[in-house]
């Protein structure tokens, strides 16, 4: 009974429920910041350069009022329904509406990019 109540946990799981690597872009980009559901910044090259770059930020709903993660291969939505949208290192914060026509400020930590010799990439 116990294996039958614990494989669809385990095997029914989705790219949301699956656990994502966490960005390391922000150790040696500067100047971050995000426009809608793109993230932009200046990020050092092997050569010591920096250069302008950007990039989707993938997968980031909206559910009532709280940022939510729903997987790599999906576009975000927040920005339909969120305002005063920013970033701070790796993590993107935003007032978001919940069902009740109230806002709520909230926060979510930014899967998967890393900066890939002055490129913004998905890992």
């Amino acid at each position: 009974m116990f294996l039958a109540l614990l494989a669809p946990a385990v095997c029914g799981s989705s790219s949301a429920a699956l656990a994502q690597s966490a960005s390391s872009y922000q150790r040696s980009c500067g100047q971050i910041g995000v426009a809608g559901s793109t993230l932009f910044a200046n990020c050092r090259r092997i050569d010591g350069s920096f250069n302008r770059t950007s990039i989707a930020i993938p997968g980031i709903e909206n559910i009532d009022g709280v940022l939510r993660f729903n997987g790599m291969d999906e576009p975000s939505s927040f920005q339909n329904s969120c305002a005063r949208i920013g970033v701070a290192g790796s993590t993107l914060f935003a007032d978001c509406r919940r069902i009740d026509g109230s806002f709520h400020r909230t926060s979510i930590a930014i899967p998967g990019i890393a900066n890939i010799d002055g490129v913004l990439r998905h890992q």
